[in-house]
């Protein structure tokens, strides 16, 4: 009996036995990676602490672009969780998260037409893009995205338009190197209702992590975005190129504009700290083990309130001209333009707006939006649109021809309404073409004042192409400014026989005619105009146009402070350049200016100037000084279609009395702030 009790207990012992090292068997050999990994991830996971990058601040040290804390959503690697199962992860986060605004297209650049799989792109991205990512260059899109459903279990069951999402984020955690060890950064700054509302439906369960990190913040919606630019993590290539700088594969960096210009000193030192979670990836604690070092602040020559008002000045400009103009000729189309604002005796930068702009934050979300725009808010008009001058060129010919001797600051030149030198080519003013009238006899001064054409034509002609060009090159046409965002930079066009020979064009002898009065082929930019204004505001010095003020360190102290640079010195003597400057003078107060600048808070000198884009559209330029007898800045704007140079000088007086308003001319102080 007692025998058989024992051979029992033994049996069960056994079995018992047996069981628990089945069960030790399966947990540290069969199951055991997993096992482990997974207690790593419930007790700590090391993550990169990124460093907040420095601030871009003001001239006067006011924060344009600064920090604030965001939350990002990390997708966690589980060796036990499925294909499909990965998939509806990834698609309930997109349903979820409502902010997401990555641009999938750039990861996977194709769409669904009718349900036809296509290629986005050109022939040589798309090339590019297939041979990066290990795909035969004669695959079509239908090909690649069979293949990608195949690599990654895409269900049919998924709509076309989503299975492009799965593939293209699960395409993205490939080349990011999603693993244990590497959570894949699904989307920065996440809204905290969204992340509460992820949270609760994946409650329980360690795919997710959330983890706080500095963002970007842009404390004034749109001011600046061309020249600020934007911030994103760091893509495949950029990476490669950065990897040994001390970036991630999730490391922020600068996309364009200043972010990009500046990245060396705005990036900071990242740092590493651990994360406590329990199983459901929930963070008991966070633990900094290297802390992150701050990126250095940078200081612009902008003046915010300048640039503001600038942006506003543009705004309310160009929507006053469409609504009261009563004729498409007459400006009603008007939609886009730019202004920039120069400090006239060192090259500073105070304002540079283009219009229309957008919200830097919302880029990636808004871009199909903003690349579809008619009036092409993405594109930068202050450094890259190039517009011919129109009359404000004049100012060169005549300041040309005076320093050569063609003509002297008193000599009387005859208006006769057509200008008959020609046989067959005889141009007329734009007097003659409006009244039948004439300007008579005028000097430079009063030539300026009226914009009297056939003056122009003649001082041109006898001055010649040449020598026109030359001048022209001496006040930094046809080529880059020098400003820091040389890339985003335009050069312009000098008008002449080898540029329309290039262009497949001949060059005829009248043509001289039209470049002296702004016409021709001859481009400009918007910051080229405002340079060349301030060049002959402050008697013949060309400075390098510039926006960066000063480096300095996260304790203030002071790393480097950027002086102005004389890029060349201009011939132009006193009394020839009084010709000039009385004649801009002249303009506000009997010419075409008059009725903008009327009761203006202080003296300006201007010019305006309207260039014919076609049989209707016109756009209008008006550039300007202040103040007249003492000058400090230089204006340049140009509005698009605007019908005429006088609407644009509405802009341009705005801007003169926000300036006027905001600086104590004895001690170059601020004495008060706008639009706060």
């Amino acid at each position: 009996m007692n025998k058989r009790r024992y051979t029992f207990l033994y049996i069960v012992l056994t079995a018992v036995i047996v069981v628990i090292v089945g069960r030790l068997v399966n947990l540290q050999v069969a199951n055991g990676k997993y096992y482990r990994e997974k207690s790593d991830i419930r007790t700590t996971r090391t993550v990169e602490l990124i460093a907040p990058r420095g601030e871009i601040l003001d001239r006067f040290g006011r924060s344009i672009v600064k920090n604030r804390t965001g939350y990002n959503l990390y997708i966690q690697e589980n060796s036990q969780r499925s294909q499909e199962e990965l998939n509806s992860l990834v698609m309930s986060l997109l349903r979820d998260v409502v902010s997401y605004d990555n641009d999938l297209g750039d990861i996977l650049p194709v769409r669904n037409d009718k349900g036809n799989y296509l290629f986005t792109g050109t022939n040589k991205e798309i090339k590019k893009w297939k041979s990066d990512n290990g795909f035969d260059v004669k695959a079509s899109a239908n090909d690649v995205m069979k293949s990608l459903c195949e690599r990654y279990s895409i269900s049919d069951n998924h709509f076309k338009d989503d299975r492009i999402k799965i593939a293209a984020i699960r395409l993205d955690m490939r080349n990011k190197g999603f693993s244990m060890a590497q959570p894949y950064l699904f989307e920065e700054d996440v809204p905290i209702s969204e992340i509460a509302s992820v949270k609760e439906k994946n409650s329980g369960s360690d795919d997710i992590c959330v983890v706080t990190q500095p963002v970007r913040d842009y404390p004034y919606i749109g001011l600046g975005a061309h020249m600020l630019g934007r911030v994103g993590v760091v893509n495949q290539e950029e990476y490669e190129k950065n990897k040994d700088n001390g970036y991630s594969i999730n490391s922020p960096i600068g996309k364009d504009g200043l972010e990009k210009y500046l990245e060396e000193y705005l990036k900071g030192e990242n740092g590493i700290g651990s994360i406590e979670q329990s199983s459901g990836g929930v963070n008991i604690s966070e633990t900094i083990e290297k802390a992150p070092i701050a990126g250095t602040n940078v200081s612009l020559t902008i003046d915010l309130d300048m640039q503001l008002a600038c942006e506003t000045a543009l705004k309310e400009t160009i929507n006053d001209i469409a609504s009261s103009a009563g004729s498409v000729e007459g400006g009603s189309n008007a939609d886009a333009g730019s202004a920039v604002v120069i400090d006239v005796n060192t090259g500073e930068v105070l304002a540079m707006a283009s219009y229309p702009s957008y919200d830097i934050k919302n880029f990636s979300r808004d871009y199909d939006e903003l690349l579809n725009n008619p009036s092409k808010p993405l594109f930068n008009r202050a450094l890259s649109g190039n517009y011919s001058p129109a009359s404000t060129f004049k100012l060169l010919v005549g300041a040309a021809a005076l320093e050569e001797g063609i003509i002297g600051a008193d000599e009387e030149i005859l208006d006769t309404g057509k200008y008959t030198f020609f046989k067959d080519y005889q141009p007329a003013c734009w007097i003659f073409n409006q009244t039948g009238g004439t300007h008579g006899y005028l000097n430079v001064t009063e030539a300026i004042r009226d914009s009297c054409n056939v003056f122009f034509y003649d001082v041109g002609r006898r001055l010649t192409i040449e020598k026109i060009n030359e001048y022209a090159k001496k006040f930094g046409f046809g080529k880059k400014s020098g400003i820091e965002l040389s890339d985003e930079e335009g050069t312009g066009v000098v008008a002449g026989p080898e540029n329309r020979k290039k262009n497949g064009g001949i060059w005829y002898p009248g043509d001289v005619c039209q470049t002296a009065i702004g016409q021709s082929d001859t481009l400009v930019t918007p910051l080229q105009l405002a340079n060349y204004i301030a060049t002959i505001a402050n008697g013949g010095t060309r400075y390098r146009p510039h926006l960066i003020k000063s480096v300095k360190a996260s304790d203030t102290s002071m790393k480097n402070e950027v002086v102005p640079e004389v890029l060349s010195k201009v011939k132009l003597s006193k009394k020839n350049q009084r010709a000039i400057v009385e004649g801009l003078r002249k303009v506000v107060t009997e010419g075409t200016a008059f009725t903008a600048f009327q009761g203006c808070k202080t003296k300006v000198a201007a010019k305006t100037g309207s260039a014919q884009t076609s049989q209707v559209f016109t756009n209008g330029i008006c550039v300007a000084y202040a103040p007249y007898d003492d000058p400090q800045i230089a204006i340049a704007c140009v509005i698009e279609k605007a019908g005429s140079g006088s609407n644009v000088a509405a802009a341009v007086r705005k801007i003169v009395d926000s300036y006027y308003d905001n600086y104590n001319k004895e001690n170059d102080s601020k004495v008060n702030m706008l639009m706060k």
